[in-house]
């Protein structure tokens, strides 16, 4: 068998292998191989190079339609890239830009899945920190949001609050250097003041209902789950309050030394002194 066959032959079955491996390369899988077969290794040579480089033009001319805003082009063209160009590194990068498209258009559950699916199959890429944050910003962004005629946020439903404040937790953790840490924080304060006014806003709902049991549950998880939500003070001195209604002495008294203790000049400090005071302590 001459030399130019059996490179034919070669080529051949690299081609088979890319074929079972990626059918969707198609049409120009086999145009790529016939230049290759026809020109020698030379012409495979140049083959590559010019798989490199029009996967890497595709790419930026998608990612101009991107920054444009213009996502209708882009996401297909992003699809292009990973179907034609599996092989590179742009495949990658054009996954995470059609979950940004989805994020950008609001598709919140086809995002969340898109970014989720990079990170499981790509565990070694160095945007899966940015994968896993946008995760979070796609949970935070459906916080339900205050207008004139609706009830306040922390009335309302707290899952995508719950949700957002856990992956933002697990992101500040995992990735400290990263540079959308800062962001991250500022997103997982809002998150937990919101749950803390949730949590106060329920048990004062089940102290106006005769309710106290359930009422000092929640007070307890605004505490000790919510640190730093600035409503500490505001939740030890009901909490106090109401086990004096249960007539339960011992524990209001625990509950008006840790506020004093832990927030001496609050607002609501005082009050726990002459609680403690008429307690006799």
């Amino acid at each position: 068998m001459s030399p130019r066959l059996r490179a034919f032959s070669f080529l051949l079955g690299r081609f088979a292998r890319f074929a079972a491996l990626a059918p969707l390369a198609g049409v120009a899988g086999v145009a790529l191989l016939c230049v290759a077969a026809s020109s020698g290794c030379a012409g495979s040579h140049t083959g590559s190079l010019n798989y490199g480089d029009n996967a890497r033009l595709a790419y930026a001319k998608a990612l101009d339609d991107f920054y444009d805003n213009d996502c209708m082009t882009a996401e297909p063209a992003f699809r292009n890239v990973r179907r034609q160009f599996p092989y590179t590194r742009f495949a990658a990068l054009a996954e995470l830009r059609i979950a940004d498209c989805m994020h950008t258009q609001g598709k919140y559950a086809e995002a969340i899945q898109a970014f989720e699916t990079f990170v499981r199959y790509r565990p070694s890429h160095v945007e899966v920190s940015y994968a896993r944050f946008m995760v979070a910003l796609c949970q935070y962004e459906q916080i339900p949001s205050e207008w004139l005629l609706s009830p306040p946020t922390y009335e309302r439903e707290q899952r995508y609050t719950q949700e957002s404040l856990k992956l933002l937790r697990r992101f500040i953790l995992d990735y400290p250097d990263d540079p959308l840490v800062a962001k991250a924080k500022r997103m997982a304060d809002r998150a937990v003041k919101l749950l803390a006014q949730h949590e106060l806003y329920v048990a004062t709902f089940y102290l106006d209902r005769d309710h106290p049991q359930a009422a000092v549950g929640r007070l307890r998880t605004l505490i000790t789950t919510y640190p730093g939500s600035g409503y500490e003070p505001k939740a030890l001195l009901m909490l106090g309050e109401t086990y004096l209604e249960m007539q339960d002495k011992v524990q209001a008294k625990k509950s008006f030394q840790e506020l004093t203790t832990r927030f001496p000049a609050s607002e609501q400090a005082g009050s726990a002194r002459d609680h403690l005071a008429s307690l006799g302590s």
